[in-house]
């Protein structure tokens, strides 16, 4: 008799259970006519890229362009440092011929301050340009 009272726990249905096709079909088996195959996925030949419509070869150009203006102003500045240097080194020889008694020759003064005037303010701006900005 104490088995006839015992009460069974209720049995949870398995989401699976129910139909997976979202309609407005019961639950439970769905007879084969009824059910959808499944097709298989085709893929096309074409790769998914981050560039969506090919923004990547319109960038190319500019990328381009770019590393050659940077390869540009790199190059002007090892200039204007060489110019600075040949600049130093005019000045410095003619401190020590005016030192020395002799007269100073005016075309290397014209050429070292040609050459302050050409080599300084680019280092300035190249100094700004990449460094500071």
């Amino acid at each position: 008799m104490a088995r006839a009272t015992e009460r069974t726990a209720p049995v949870a249905e398995s989401p699976h259970a129910r139909s997976t096709l979202k309609s407005s079909c019961p639950a439970g088996r769905v007879p084969v006519a009824r059910q959808r195959r499944r097709r298989p996925i085709r893929s096309s030949g074409r790769l998914y890229g981050p560039g969506g419509c090919g923004c990547a070869l319109l960038m190319a150009p500019v990328m381009a362009a770019a590393m050659g203006l940077a390869a540009l102003s790199l190059g002007m500045a090892a200039l204007a440092v060489g110019g600075l240097a040949i600049a130093v080194v005019l000045t410095v020889r003619g401190v020590s011929r005016a030192r020395g008694g002799a007269s100073v020759r005016p075309g290397f003064a014209v050429a070292a301050g040609a050459l302050y005037l050409a080599s300084v303010p680019y280092l300035v701006f190249f100094i700004w340009l990449w460094f500071v900005d």
